[in-house]
């Protein structure tokens, strides 16, 4: 019989730190995303596009952000934020930190990496600065759309993260590109360890 408990109780403390990481903001777990649009795979030198594209693309990031994932945790567990998404966020703007730079004002990814030098570590400070973006379009969209899901109000985040806070106009405008990017690398990297 004691045996029997110490197996429930095993299993209800991985159950809550499973959740524990899933964020105030969705569940990357059960959204569905079309990935990156054929134009952000050529970019990437890639001849395919969709969940495939942003998964590959994850996948290579994934060693660079391996070592920022101690930091990730720590971020997504101040700001209630899936650290598979901020993790998403980086790929997406810095390939895992790899061209990510500070101009003194705030963090800015550097597109072309002939321009600066890519730095070799990303600080918490940073990922914060990153995280602290994200979660003002969350509320800035979730005062604008009181009656929306959890669900599309990361989603608005997302989209308004890159686009500005008036990109979303309606639940029409939940689709963008980086949007659908970042949560088909997030629920990638959440399957690997994020």
């Amino acid at each position: 019989m004691s045996a029997l408990w110490l197996l429930l109780g095993l299993l209800a403390l991985s159950d809550l730190s499973e959740s524990s990481n899933l964020g105030c903001y969705g569940n990357i777990r059960t959204l569905d995303t079309p990935g990156a649009s054929c134009g952000v795979g050529r970019r990437h030198g890639l001849n395919y596009c969709g969940v495939r594209a942003s998964e590959r693309l994850a996948e290579i990031d994934m060693p660079h952000l391996v070592r920022y994932q101690p930091i990730m945790q720590t971020v997504g567990q101040r700001y209630c934020v899936d650290p598979a998404v901020i993790a998403g966020v980086l790929s997406r703007q810095s390939q895992g930190g790899n061209f990510l730079v500070n101009m003194g004002d705030g963090v800015r990814v550097v597109q072309d990496s002939n321009l600066y030098a890519p730095t070799s570590w990303i600080t918490e400070s940073q990922v914060s600065q990153i995280t602290e973006v994200l979660i003002t379009r969350i509320k800035e969209i979730q005062t604008r759309f009181p009656t929306w899901t959890p669900d599309q109000y990361l989603r608005g985040g997302l989209c308004a993260y890159s686009g500005g806070p008036g990109y979303v106009r309606s639940n029409q405008d939940l689709g963008c590109d980086f949007c659908n990017d970042v949560l088909a690398r997030a629920k990638y990297l959440k399957r690997h360890g994020f």
